[in-house]
């Protein structure tokens, strides 16, 4: 657990963000003992704005003292809206930061429209699976990735326009 004083901003990408978000999903892919792959599968990091924010998505960094320690995108689906790239350090994870994240994913699917959310995490993400239960979402199914390791990954889903609120964000942090 991290013992800084001070508390993280949730950044839109910037060019100078980068290097620091794919030094934290690999520094998450090597927790794992997952193949890092910066040509092929990984190559959406280093064309954040072609892969997100110019196809009506958005890619953020979780940002603490000037160091990127968290990041989360979304894609336009259409009628879904699919969270991606949720990362958090190890030393950061416990906080409420994952949390923050998803709910700032959430907050962009409901204001633009979108009737469900998405995501989908390999199945050795479980604090992640918790959260995501915690939060609303329904396991879905399963799945395995094309990716270098062959990833088992779980579904999940989240109906948007049912009346649920958003919840307070600042308040859960503080609890």
């Amino acid at each position: 657990m991290n013992s800084s004083k001070t508390t993280p901003h949730l950044l839109p990408y910037e060019d100078r963000w980068q290097p620091g978000i794919a030094a934290v999903i690999r520094t998450v892919y090597d927790e794992y003992s997952l193949t890092w792959d910066p040509d092929s599968y990984h190559r959406d990091l280093f064309t954040v704005r072609d892969t997100y924010i110019d196809t009506g998505g958005f890619f953020y960094a979780l940002v603490l003292d000037d160091e990127v320690i968290g990041t989360v995108a979304a894609l336009d689906r259409g009628a879904e809206a699919e969270i991606e790239r949720l990362y958090l350090l190890k030393g950061h994870r416990g906080n409420g930061y994952g949390r923050l994240m998803t709910e700032h994913f959430l907050g962009w699917a409901r204001k633009t429209g979108h009737d469900k959310a998405i995501a989908w995490s390999d199945k050795r993400f479980n604090d992640a699976h918790e959260m995501y239960k915690r939060m609303g979402f329904s396991m879905t199914g399963d799945r395995v990735l094309d990716d270098p390791d062959e990833s088992p990954e779980w579904g999940f889903e989240l109906a948007l326009n049912d009346g649920s609120q958003i919840v307070d964000i600042e308040r859960d942090l503080k609890s």
